[in-house]
């Protein structure tokens, strides 16, 4: 039979997918480990040719209409931008901090408005409490007490990681600023000399593969690109909205509330009424009649400006399914807690600009063989098993 006579070769099948698997096990994570430096290690490169290649059409333009050297062109090109980004992040920057030390200084006064407002509405609703059945009134106090513990325990929980990543970020400034030079230099020389580094690439690798590169660039360009800056573009509307509105309102802390919002917004399946219906809602309760509608109206401004806008941003061509994105933002927060919430659909788009680009053609095609043997394999032992209860039923 076919069976007997391939039975060595469905073992040795066997035994390279158990070793396979328990090499997997014991080199992954010290894979993974390497791959996480080695980025950690050519970040600022990447990051150089990533803005490399957004700048580029701007250093050429440039480079024509003034008919300047390549290198003053990729200078000029790098002052700007970094300068407009650099004094933007840095207005923004003194700006939350300065409202971060006023609230620092406000605290009290907030926490005793805080206070009042709470004990004003405990007692405007005392009555409705009075007149509920006993056992209602009891599962009310208890959630409230629930609440009230698990709240103390996660600010006791989380002040301590603060007071650490503070310190730990104050200890990474240092490489953070090398970083930066490092980025800038690499950003530049990647400008000026982007024909000699493309020619050198072209020059070690062969057309195939730098055919599959360029393929990998346009579609990431397509696709993950198009993503991040229609997300971007919807994110600053959308806090330009809710600043204004706050700001109109006139809400204290009006540019950190709005940026805390606007993050918010951009996470998908969240959205800027997870914050502020209930803080409308709390308003109205108060008899803040005023401060209810004006959020209502923000929201309200907001939603229409997502509907309208973001199907002329994100086209049909980089979206996503909403469960692929619904796992890629679970599976993110998983593993890099809320930062990952973003990065999820990020990596997601890029693992499908890679699909389509071909990156994964040849696994594919071995896993389908590999599926295809399997299936044989399955169907000989199904005969062989069959044969041999026939003949023992026969004798």
């Amino acid at each position: 039979m076919k069976l007997k006579k391939n039975w060595v070769k469905i073992v040795l099948f066997v035994l390279g997918v158990v070793i396979l698997a328990v090499a997997a096990y014991i080199c992954l994570p010290k894979i993974l480990q390497l791959l996480g430096f080695l980025v950690k290690l050519f970040l600022p490169f990447l990051l150089g040719y990533l803005f490399s290649m957004a700048v580029n059409p701007l250093a050429d333009t440039l480079q024509k209409r003034l008919k300047i050297p390549r290198g003053l062109s990729a200078v000029l090109v790098i002052v700007l931008i970094v300068g407009i980004f650099g004094g933007v992040l840095t207005f923004a920057i003194w700006k939350i901090v300065d409202e971060v030390r006023m609230l620092y200084t406000q605290f009290p006064t907030i926490y005793e408005n805080i206070q009042n407002s709470t004990k004003a509405l405990g007692e405007k609703w005392s009555v409705v409490y009075m007149n509920l059945p006993s056992n209602i009134q009891q599962a009310i106090t208890s959630a409230g007490e629930t609440v009230s513990s698990k709240a103390a325990e996660f600010i006791n929980m989380k002040s301590t990681p603060m007071v650490d990543y503070a310190g730990n970020f104050a200890k990474a400034l240092p490489s953070v600023f090398i970083g930066i030079v490092v980025f800038i230099l690499s950003s530049y020389f990647m400008v000026s000399e982007n024909k000699t580094v493309m020619s050198t690439v072209q020059g070690v690798f062969s057309p195939k593969f730098v055919d599959r590169l360029n393929l990998i660039k346009m579609e990431l360009k397509k696709y993950l690109g198009g993503y991040i800056k229609a997300q971007g573009i919807l994110m600053c509307i959308a806090f330009a909205i809710m600043f204004i509105g706050l700001s109109i309102l006139d809400i204290e802390y009006a540019l950190l509330i709005a940026l805390g919002i606007a993050f918010l917004d951009a996470l998908p399946f969240f959205g800027s009424g997870l914050v502020l219906w209930p803080w409308s809602l709390i308003s109205f309760l108060n008899g803040n009649i005023k401060l209810g509608v004006g959020l209502i109206v923000i929201y309200a401004a907001v939603a229409l400006m997502r509907h309208f806008t973001e199907p002329k941003l994100v086209s049909s061509r980089i979206g996503m399914n909403p469960i692929l994105t619904l796992m890629s933002m679970y599976i993110g927060y998983r593993t890099l807690s809320i930062g990952g919430m973003i990065l999820g659909p990020i990596i997601l788009m890029l693992i499908i600009s890679f699909y389509k680009a071909g990156v994964f053609d040849a696994p594919i095609r071995l896993l389908k063989r590999i599926g295809r043997f399997i299936k044989e394999q399955c169907l000989l032992f199904k005969d062989f098993v069959i044969n041999l209860m026939g003949s023992d039923w026969n004798e």
